[in-house]
């Protein structure tokens, strides 16, 4: 959570980018949010960035390191591949399951302003936020999005956690010591290897999610449902091409390398900490 407070500016543009059908740089997105909506612009739906960061990224964390514990082996050995692959399967779901909400609320917050007037939401908060989702849009609307989500989430947590367990290990094997330096080194190349792996998905659930409106148009009539899953990729594809599933990767990679280094080196502190408390 203290890394979103940092990192919730370059998540803001990098969801712009996402959603955006033009082509538009960084630069150009930002300028055009400081001068419609003040420096602070950059903050909108931080209390939906901490909510996420709550539920989904403690979920992830809590279970990858349950289920790494309960697949440990009794003579100390490392654990396969295929276990490991498994402990990131079980996190990622887990994670994007509990934090689902909360990631809808993120992207429709960050991208509220991009809208025209009359199709805003106008969450005040993460929870007028949700208040306003269950009231307009029914219980089912808090699972919107949900696949390309989950798919994000595995790809995330497998991404992050096996790149940075490898490389850290590699760093160990080197002969360096375990201490914050390698922390950062792995969790710097972990975070290259996860922006590259999930961003096609990052970028169908950004649209999946921002396309949904919970008001009513102008006129009145009600905005049609976005399409599925596979017309959204199919649509990307067919009308901006490959290239447009990589949108935002750079924006994507500033604000993740920074967070990924101050969660895994908060990481590594607390567990040492409980483990040297509780073994």
């Amino acid at each position: 959570m203290a890394a979103s407070c940092f990192t919730h500016p370059i998540d803001l543009i990098k969801v712009h980018l996402q959603t955006s059908k033009t082509r538009t740089g960084a630069l150009q997105a930002t300028r055009r949010i400081v001068q419609e909506m003040g420096i602070f612009g950059l903050y909108n739906g931080l209390t939906a960035a901490l909510l996420r960061q709550g539920t989904y990224t403690m979920t992830r964390f809590a279970v990858y390191d349950i289920a790494k514990d309960y697949m440990r082996h009794a003579d100390g050995s490392h654990l396969a591949g295929g276990e490991i692959a498994l402990a990131t399967l079980l996190s990622g779901a887990a994670g994007g399951i509990v934090g689902n909400p909360a990631e809808i609320l993120n992207v429709r917050m960050q991208n509220d302003q991009s809208l025209p007037p009359y199709m805003r939401r106008n969450y005040k908060s993460a929870v007028h936020g949700l208040v306003a989702m269950v009231r307009d849009e029914g219980v089912r609307s808090l699972a919107i999005g949900l696949a390309p989500s989950l798919i994000r989430a595995t790809l995330a947590t497998a991404s992050q956690f096996v790149s940075y367990d490898t490389f850290k290990e590699w760093l160990l094997n080197a002969g360096y010591p375990d201490s914050v330096s390698v922390h950062f080194a792995a969790s710097f190349a972990a975070g290259l290897v996860a922006t590259t792996v999930c961003s096609p998905a990052d970028v169908i659930k950004s649209r999946t999610m921002a396309a949904l409106r919970s008001q009513q148009s102008a006129v009145g009539a009600v905005l049609a449902r976005p399409p599925s899953l596979w017309q959204t990729c199919s649509s990307i594809y067919r009308t901006e091409g490959l290239r447009a599933f990589f949108k935002g990767w750079i924006p994507s990679y500033v604000r993740l390398c920074p967070q990924l280094v101050i969660t895994f080196i908060i990481y590594e502190r607390l567990r040492k900490s409980y483990f040297a408390h509780y073994s």
